[in-house]
């Protein structure tokens, strides 16, 4: 299925299928009438694929840009942010909000777990937040959180409040409807779910944080920035040009992974049925514990994760290690593209040999 020497099971960046390998070599001129049809035709199907009718935002960068484009151009000086963290990427986006200046509020829950309806409306009844900032998968803890009841309880409790999503590693997995769910921006990247190389950080906003956008960058409420001008952006991505150079070949990859994910009607359940499949193999390796509730990657407990790992790879097979908390004792299988049975098998059988049956 993949053309590579290693058989990569990694959160991100995932292994790529040749044909959108190949598209990468489709470059486009990013001044010509080529590219403004290739750019309409990855927006709109970003915008199937994400819920929504705003224009979507393609940049140059990794997740973590999208998520500084997003605290520089919606929240405004001196804001009041409330971050959901349970675990490290979760912790980073509370860090940016301080290194912007804001008061960060960060709702912790041990790694593992996520916030519970009851603290998170308590949270919102007891302080006011310009905005919230959800992960919604937790790549270090494979944990997906219930963002539509979050959004629910965030639009009834607090409905002035951004909703911002942090879908790095659940777009393209996990089932999400940025309008339905009433979220305002939605910040991802290519190297995940939508099977593309690395190189673009993707964003979408509602029409309030659109306007919000334009105001506070009109009312110089927020740093000014001549790459991540979010108005700007949004401007150009409308018009179906760039506002700086964009990723082109990562474009051309988008455009053929995305036409593939929406015309594949059982893509997401197939990746369901993948990870409950891999979740049950891990449960029959001698000392291995699988947690975590993520379609797209699961946390495996071992006394010695860091020697599976080693060989693991000695067997041309690369796993994602554990991070922080679970540094020692956790090694990450990520699946958040299909594979093969072979490859599956594959894996199953290096891991037996390693650590034996259950």
């Amino acid at each position: 299925m993949f053309v590579q020497h290693q058989l990569h099971f990694t959160p991100g960046p995932v292994p790529v299928r040749d044909e959108v390998q190949y598209a990468m070599h489709d470059l486009q001129y990013h001044k010509t009438a080529d590219f403004t049809k290739v750019h309409r035709e990855v927006n709109s199907c970003l915008q199937n694929i994400i819920g929504t009718n705003t224009p979507i935002i393609i940049g140059p960068g990794s997740g973590t840009t999208g998520a500084e484009i997003s605290m520089r151009g919606l929240v405004p000086f001196l804001s009041n942010v409330l971050v959901l963290v349970q675990g490290r990427f979760s912790s980073r986006w509370a860090e940016l909000g301080r290194m912007f200046g804001h008061n960060v509020m960060s709702l912790k829950s041990p790694w593992g777990t996520y916030t519970s309806i009851d603290d998170l409306r308590s949270a919102l009844d007891e302080y006011t937040f310009q905005s919230i900032w959800i992960t919604h998968t937790e790549t270090s803890t494979a944990i997906t959180v219930p963002l539509k009841d979050y959004c629910d309880i965030i639009r009834s409790v607090s409905p002035d409040t951004l909703i911002i999503v942090d879908a790095v590693s659940s777009i393209g997995i996990e089932t999400i409807n940025m309008t339905e769910f009433g979220i305002d921006c939605l910040f991802t990247a290519s190297q995940k779910g939508l099977a593309c190389p690395p190189g673009a950080c993707i964003l979408a906003l509602s029409e309030r944080a659109i306007d919000k956008a334009s105001m506070y960058a009109e009312e110089s409420m927020i740093f000014p920035s001549m790459v991540h001008d979010v108005p700007g952006m949004l401007s150009a991505s409308m018009n179906h040009t760039s506002f700086f150079t964009p990723p082109l070949p990562i474009l051309s990859s988008l455009q053929k992974s995305c036409k593939s994910i929406l015309a594949n009607a059982s893509h997401f359940e197939t990746l369901h049925l993948q990870s409950e499949s891999i979740k049950a193999m891990i449960q029959n390796i001698n000392g291995c514990t699988a947690t975590g509730n993520a379609r797209g990657v699961t946390a495996i407990h071992h006394n010695n994760a860091k020697l599976i790992i080693k060989s693991l790879l000695e067997q041309g097979i690369v796993v994602a290690p554990g991070q922080d908390d679970w540094n020692d004792t956790v090694f990450r299988i990520g699946h958040m593209v299909q594979y093969s049975q072979s490859e599956l098998h594959t894996l199953h059988k290096a891991l037996i040999s390693i650590c034996g049956r259950r």
